[in-house]
């Protein structure tokens, strides 16, 4: 769905010469393109895309980089600032993260994917993994140290990238300036809301031009997850406190308040017991074990990512990296709760997730040991 400009879009005007004066007050002083109205977003916040007559498109990622997208057919406006310009219909992709497939999946788009940085047996989405064991898709090396004359010898339309990391990504970004590598930086990762990543599938949808097929698609996984809610909302008692973390290096990486993943447990039921850490911030506050235990001593269920903290992958493990976590009454009560291998590439498949969670939240411990997504520990 699109917001309209004075003047355009179905705006009625008194006589011609309001209309000349709506049209010049919609002209786009960098391209001198007409803007004609933007796409409507419910909770994403980290995009943005501007139509214009003509079919032409300005996305704008998180970091204000603006790239204009040029219908097949139609010559590239002159252009008065740095504006990155990328030539439609996009045949072939590069993705440089695997939640990128994911956001391309609901869409039918995962034949467009021509080379990855995540090496075969690491997938989880069949399409890819069968295209590589095919030889359609290349594996070009790590995101952060890609080669780059091997994607130069595919030729990706483009490549979609993250910046921002700190994982070296931003000088891979330079770089493909340097050659010549068309690429956008995905930003739904920087959403605070599970919602809001979802809706990432509309700016895929803008690449592609397919808003269409993605509203649709974006809308019916809302309604979903609105019913989850008007279910959570009819419970009755009091909600399970929940905690979300992992170890590495030593140090436990606890879920902050304003973090997505907690907004998606707190959807699906939970409570999160550390409510006062950083609610303004998404990520993770780092903390010692001793500062962990005594803030979820008495929470009822823990989901631990075994897929970030490798070196934990049972609740005797848990109890190994500091003996008194065997007081935890979760961990007690062994209910805790880790994350299946495809997990993290089904960003497409939120609302299936927080059902997941909503069953784990709402059925009699000990009657289920899976879900779709998580897993008991043992």
């Amino acid at each position: 769905m699109l917001t309209g400009c004075k003047g355009q879009e179905g705006a009625s005007v008194n006589s011609q010469e309001d209309f000349e004066e709506a049209v010049m007050e919609n002209i786009d002083e960098d391209t001198g393109l007409i803007h004609i109205g933007q796409m409507e977003l419910k909770y994403a916040e980290s995009f943005s895309v501007d139509y214009y007559q003509g079919g032409y498109k300005i996305i704008t990622d998180w970091n204000g980089r603006r790239t204009l997208l040029v219908p097949e057919g139609k010559e590239v406006p002159q252009l008065k600032a740095d504006i990155n310009v990328i030539h439609l219909p996009i045949e072939s992709v590069g993705v440089f993260a695997t939640t990128a497939a994911a956001e391309l999946r609901p869409l039918g788009l995962l034949d467009k994917i021509s080379l990855v940085t995540t090496e075969v047996d690491d997938w989880h989405i069949p399409e890819v993994k069968e295209g590589m064991e095919e030889g359609r898709i290349t594996y070009v090396g790590r995101n952060s140290s890609p080669d780059y004359g091997l994607i130069q010898a595919i030729k990706p339309d483009l490549v979609l990238i993250t910046t921002g990391t700190g994982h070296g990504t931003d000088e891979v970004a330079a770089k493909f300036d340097e050659l010549g590598i068309k690429w956008i930086s995905r930003g739904s990762q920087r959403e605070s809301d599970p919602r809001g990543r979802l809706e990432w599938v509309k700016f895929v949808g803008a690449l592609f031009d397919k808003e269409e097929e993605a509203e649709e698609f974006y809308d019916a996984q809302l309604k979903k997850i609105e019913e989850i809610e008007e279910r959570v909302a009819n419970l009755e008692g009091e909600r399970e406190k929940f905690a979300s973390f992992f170890l590495s290096n030593d140090i436990y990486y606890v879920r902050n308040k304003g973090d997505y993943e907690v907004k998606m447990i707190e959807l699906a039921g939970g409570e999160y017991i550390l409510s006062h850490l950083n609610p303004d911030q998404d990520g993770n506050s780092k903390m010692n074990a001793e500062e962990l235990y005594k803030g979820i001593e008495d929470v009822d269920t823990l989901f631990y990512h075994n897929r970030m903290g490798r070196s934990i992958q049972s609740i005797d493990d848990i109890i190994a990296s500091a003996e008194y976590f065997a007081d935890i009454n979760a961990v007690r009560d062994r209910r805790v709760w880790g994350y299946k291998p495809h997990y993290f590439q089904h960003a497409d498949r939120v609302a299936d997730m927080i059902e997941d969670l909503y069953t784990i939240f709402t059925t009699p411990h000990g009657e289920i040991t899976e879900t779709e997504y998580f897993f008991l520990m043992d």
